[in-house]
């Protein structure tokens, strides 16, 4: 069973982690984390199963960690982080307490682990939420990461371009999504000019192959590493929190199709146990975000390694 969800106790910190799988360097980078208000991660948590595993009323401190591939003489980075969302956090979600919030360290880990941002020459953007392109752009509105070559899905594109927060309900959604749509648009406006939209499951790059696994957004996709004889997986925001393996029937409220995140997630979860693959979570602490998921019951659990 899973443990008692703790709550981070000081700001996170630049820093990564190397983990070598055959002839491919797997580099995790952390870009921070915020705490977000529990309810939009937990809403769907019964009572029951909130006292059982102690979970947070209020807030909840979600790490934002992001992976580079190194294959041959390419640098593959999947998303390009959160930018200063976190910084302080207000921005984003009000009214929390947010003294542990710190987003914007993509670059100062990238360079703690002796690499330059104009390294990067491929860019693949899972899902188009702030998280993961936030950090598109500098504080002069320049490319962070100047020469890449950036991937997304076209249905992704086309979403978030054509979005319409009159399509929310409540006005306090309405809000949110505004700020969804507009960080969304920016990042994507910035590289019009250098990207390929994709229209499925589909390699690009050897041995690296983006999958489509549509739920969280209409378009989210993972990263599939092929090395080693092995299959890695990065599922960016397929789980947004462990809880979520051990129990999938309580997915987060932040889904956006929850039914097909639900089959999506399954699915995964099945393979991923099969293949006693290595996968990566955006949001699946501890650092470095690694782990494996296992048969628990009826359902799963995760295993970081």
């Amino acid at each position: 069973m899973m443990k008692t969800v703790k709550q981070q106790v000081k700001p996170p910190a630049a820093q990564f982690h190397r983990q070598v799988i055959g002839e491919v360097e797997l580099i995790a980078l952390s870009d921070g984390g915020i705490n977000y208000p529990a309810a939009m991660i937990f809403g769907n948590v019964p009572p029951e199963g909130a006292t059982r595993y102690d979970l947070p009323g209020r807030q909840l401190f979600l790490p934002y960690t992001l992976l580079l591939i190194r294959s041959g003489r390419s640098l593959t980075l999947c998303d390009v982080g959160a930018g200063d969302l976190g910084n302080p956090g207000d921005q984003a979600f009000p009214g929390l307490d947010h003294r542990t919030s710190r987003t914007n360290l993509l670059v100062p880990s990238l360079l703690a682990a002796g690499i330059d941002p104009g390294e990067i020459n491929i860019v693949l953007i899972t899902h188009a939420h702030p998280d993961h392109v936030g950090g598109m752009l500098d504080a002069e509105d320049r490319l962070v990461f100047p020469n890449a070559h950036y991937t997304i899905a076209q249905r992704e594109w086309d979403y978030w371009m054509a979005a319409d927060p009159a399509t929310a309900g409540a006005a306090a959604l309405r809000g949110h999504l505004e700020q969804l749509i507009a960080t969304a648009r920016k990042a994507l406006d910035a590289i019009a000019g250098r990207v390929t939209l994709v229209q499925g499951d589909e390699e690009v790059a050897p041995g690296i192959r983006l999958e489509s696994t549509p739920g969280h957004t209409l378009g989210h996709m993972m990263v599939t590493i092929a090395a080693g004889g092995q299959t890695v997986y990065n599922i960016s925001d397929l789980v947004v929190h462990p809880l979520f393996i051990e129990h999938p029937q309580w997915a987060p409220t932040i889904d956006m199709d929850a039914g097909q995140a639900d089959a999506v997630r399954r699915r995964f979860f099945a393979r991923a146990t099969e293949e006693n693959a290595l996968v990566f979570g955006h949001h699946l602490g501890p650092f470095p975000n690694f782990g494996r998921i296992t048969q628990w019951g009826d359902a799963w659990r995760w295993q970081p390694t």
